[in-house]
């Protein structure tokens, strides 16, 4: 039995009501109605074991910036050859531009990496915990930083700063058609060296692409399938000058620490269960986090897996209404522990708490407006005819 902040959670048998749904094979949805928060809880455990179950990634109007509902994203992407079944908001994002924090990755593409801190908003710089499943379908938490390197024709290898990040001075930054329409302008005041190509081959983390067109300055224009490389106050153009149409580029993408290639990545902050057990009292220090934040209760939303990495698990907890006032990260964290997650996560709480199952937002939203835009989700997809 576990303390959370005077409460005891054992089995949540100290709830006024509960139900179990199993929405398909391999995927059950529990609600739990506690009197001694009071909380409404909402868990959905995901069996990865089942061939026809994935978890994604959306990312709202298929772009890094502007903002969508969880359950508008799950809806646009059902598909022919796939059923969203579930969806869950995800990463911390800016209320004005709707780019998120942290890396994002959508099947095994980067809508963004990085290497700077997850939010302006932290105690100290650093980087912030992000949930990955790998292209083994194993799931991962961990703080990733982006790393890449571009190694041109003539032999010269240059670092790979980000995709689709912030440009900034001597650095080279990818940029793919996430990013909008054009690449950034010169409005930057930097000297921009650019260099369209052409997606050639798309191995795990390695990308080939050839040069498509000649070095530009700055607003390149960008279309699925084209790639863009923008050098920015990079002496005299160094491989930009040089490199031909037609020449072939090897650009690396990946993230520090190696944890494979991954196909699905989202930000979120803090790690708040690590090895089966709560470590949200040390958050705080470990990412940043402040007592406003990580002490109140808020509405949360969160995931975590099993000891064995066959189990995952989407959580929230309403707030900010008499039925239900949201937790600590605290008593999020040893809710988590409770339900048989092992390794566990907080992502953006607050009014984007949303939880989609089968097309039904389940939960109840606390913006004052009904359900928020948010940057994006993790998605739960089952596989049609499989």
């Amino acid at each position: 039995m576990l303390v959370a902040g005077g409460v005891h959670f054992s089995s949540c048998s100290g709830a006024d009501s509960s139900s179990v749904h199993q929405v398909r094979p391999g995927v059950v949805h529990r609600f739990i109605n506690d009197h001694r928060g009071p909380w409404k809880i909402h868990i959905l455990e995901i069996d990865l074991t089942q061939a026809d179950l994935e978890i994604g990634s959306g990312r709202a109007l298929d772009k890094l910036f502007g903002r969508e509902r969880t359950s508008s994203i799950a809806q646009r992407l059902n598909d022919t050859t796939r059923t969203v079944v579930a969806a869950l908001n995800s990463d911390f994002f800016s209320l004005k531009t709707g780019e998120i924090e942290n890396n994002n990755v959508i099947e095994s593409e980067f809508v963004k990496g990085t290497r700077m801190t997850g939010s302006a908003f932290d105690t100290f710089d650093n980087i912030h915990s992000q949930f990955a499943v790998s292209q083994k379908r194993k799931p991962l938490i961990d703080r990733f930083e982006f790393i890449g390197s571009v190694l041109w024709k003539n032999g010269t290898l240059t670092d790979l700063f980000g995709v689709n990040d912030i440009p900034r001075s001597n650095t080279v930054v990818l940029f793919n058609h996430y990013y909008g329409l054009s690449t950034p302008t010169d409005t930057l005041k930097m000297a921009i060296h650019e260099l369209p190509l052409s997606e050639l081959i798309y191995r795990t983390d390695t990308l080939y692409a050839i040069v498509s067109g000649t070095a530009g300055s700055g607003g390149t224009p960008l279309a699925k399938g084209t790639l863009v490389l923008s050098g920015y106050n990079t002496q005299d153009g160094g491989p930009f000058s040089t490199a031909k149409r037609g020449d072939t580029v090897k650009i690396c993408l990946g993230l520090r620490p190696n944890r494979g290639p991954v196909k699905t990545l989202v930000g979120g902050w803090p790690r708040i269960v690590l090895n089966g057990r709560s470590i949200a009292s040390t958050a705080d220090a470990l990412e940043g986090t402040f007592p406003r934040f990580s002490s109140n209760r808020h509405p949360r939303s969160g995931v975590g897996f099993s000891i064995d990495s066959t189990r995952v698990f989407f959580i929230v907890v309403d707030g900010r209404t008499q039925s239900s006032v949201g937790m600590s990260l605290v008593e999020f964290a040893d809710l988590m522990v409770t339900s048989g997650i092992y390794q566990g996560m907080n992502l953006d709480g607050g009014g984007s708490t949303t939880l989609v199952v089968d097309g039904n937002i389940v939960n109840s939203p606390s913006d004052p407006f009904g359900e928020r835009a948010v940057g994006n989700c993790l998605l739960l997809y089952a596989t049609k005819n499989k």
